[in-house]
């Protein structure tokens, strides 16, 4: 549905020469009249996000260090999860150098802070990100996702099942076996979460209060907690964190662009990203001074480490991302890309 929003002057007519800019960034082609209507959108996301929370909410072990050394919570979980997969869809994609051998148990056992350096991680997590546009029977990254938000939040296998066939519109089923699996591998990676369950509880029960980390404080009114009472509340600190990292960082762009008098206007919020359209050419020092709203700081409450909520931004003619297919054939061509 997305790809029906498209930015302020943008015209089927103009399809070609927009493509022509995406790859260029040369405005030449356009009229002086096209460029004066014409708008690109830009979209920062934060990275990381309610992870990010979380394990900094949690003691400073493993799941920690994926923050740290850039590896995604998602793409390393997938790797343990889907272990037999990966050799042979790297020898499929052509991913290996010619005449060596690849043993994905080298990649698990390497240390976190070592694992970019291997010669194969970056092709690894790039095949595992990809495998999103797959069949629905090879989903692997979205399971690992899945995994992943569900996990931090003590959901249990039915309800991980459930909340995964849901996201999914019906189209992805989880086996019972296969959902207990899946949530026993994340706990034994990383057995700190549990720490962090048992954080909240404590706060919660000696407190009837929990704080965001931008210290903004929710009271517990519930005389008896249930389970998913709990539930809610292992999500309310990284949830409100993150929203309100958005909340700020639109309200710091609108007075950017009011007192700055830009041409850029702010269109929506998404609770961990926001989405601005700007003139052709403004895009890059628009993203910037988006992301620069987002990188705000934190201290980890139960250490007192200090870390930044980091994002990522994207910019295209509509609203749904571009993809790419397993064949090279690219979806949506103008819709949202990464921009550096």
């Amino acid at each position: 549905m997305r790809e029906l929003f498209i930015p302020d002057g943008f015209t089927p007519e103009l399809e070609d020469k927009c493509l022509y800019y995406m790859s260029s960034n040369d405005t030449s082609v356009f009229t002086a009249e096209e460029l004066d209507k014409l708008r690109i959108f830009v979209q920062p996301d934060q990275s990381g996000a309610e992870a990010l929370i979380v394990a900094y909410c949690c003691e400073a072990l493993q799941y920690r260090e994926l923050f740290k050394n850039g590896i995604k919570p998602h793409s390393y979980l997938c790797m343990h999860l889907f272990k037999d997969v990966w050799p042979r869809k790297m020898r499929e994609h052509n991913l290996l150098t010619s005449g060596s051998d690849f043993n994905i148990d080298e990649l698990i056992n390497s240390p976190i802070t070592q694992l970019k350096h291997h010669p194969y991680w970056r092709n690894l997590d790039l095949l595992i990100k990809d495998s999103d546009n797959w069949s629905l029977t090879e989903r692997y990254y979205y399971l690992g996702k899945q995994t992943e938000h569900s996990s931090n939040y003590d959901a249990q296998p039915p309800a991980f099942r459930m909340n995964t066939l849901e996201k999914s519109g019906g189209k992805i089923v989880i086996s019972k076996e296969d959902s207990e699996r899946f949530l026993a591998t994340k706990f034994s990676l990383f057995p700190e979460i549990k720490g962090y369950h048992k954080w909240v509880r404590d706060c919660a029960t000696k407190h009837r209060m929990l704080f965001n980390l931008h210290g903004h404080p929710y009271t517990i009114t519930h005389y008896e907690l249930t389970e998913t009472h709990w539930k809610e509340l292992y999500s309310w600190i990284p949830q409100s964190t993150v929203g309100e990292i958005t909340n700020i960082a639109f309200t710091n762009m609108y007075e950017y662009i009011r007192d700055t008098k830009k041409r850029w206007d702010l269109l929506q919020n998404n609770h961990d990203s926001y989405l601005i359209q700007c003139p052709l050419t403004e895009e890059r020092e628009c993203a910037k001074k988006a992301q620069e709203f987002i990188g705000q700081t934190f201290e980890s409450p139960i250490d007192g480490a200090v870390f930044q909520m980091k994002s990522e931004a994207q910019i295209g003619f509509n609203w749904c991302p571009m993809k790419k297919k397993q064949d090279g054939t690219i979806i949506n061509p103008l819709g949202l890309r990464e921009i550096k």
